[in-house]
């Protein structure tokens, strides 16, 4: 439980060549509606929902060089290969299947090159 001091996640937020493109992409992973209004320059997944909200924006200067800043991490539960194959179906590129002292996960990139990654049940 967070105390009143502590700072919770928000929002997950992309910049991004097409804001509605990649949101309709994350919205199939995540199995949650795009929020209406989506355009090309901004979109959002649950900006209205209890859970953090998902914000897709193209900057006005352009998109900065290089790696993207934050990576994802989706647990992918009991059913994580299946997770993996059906995110892979919808347009994920599938990068490496990892395997590291009993961890077991998935590296994909996103349609604009975003890496993310889907995670086996933690080991006992």
């Amino acid at each position: 439980m967070a105390s009143r001091d502590s700072l919770t996640v928000g929002m997950y937020s992309f910049d991004c060549r097409d804001a509605a493109r990649l949101a309709a992409f994350w919205s199939g992973v995540l199995m949650r509606p795009v929020d209406e209004g989506a355009t090309p320059a901004y979109a959002t997944i649950g900006f209205e929902g209890d859970g953090p909200t998902w914000m897709f924006h193209q900057p006005t200067g352009g998109l900065a060089a290089g790696d993207n800043r934050l990576m994802l991490d989706l647990a992918g539960g009991g059913g994580w290969a299946e997770q993996a194959d059906r995110v892979e179906a919808l347009g994920a590129e599938r990068v490496s299947d990892n395997e590291q002292d009993g961890v077991r996960w998935v590296v994909f990139r996103d349609p604009e090159g975003n890496t993310f990654r889907i995670f086996a049940p933690r080991p006992r």
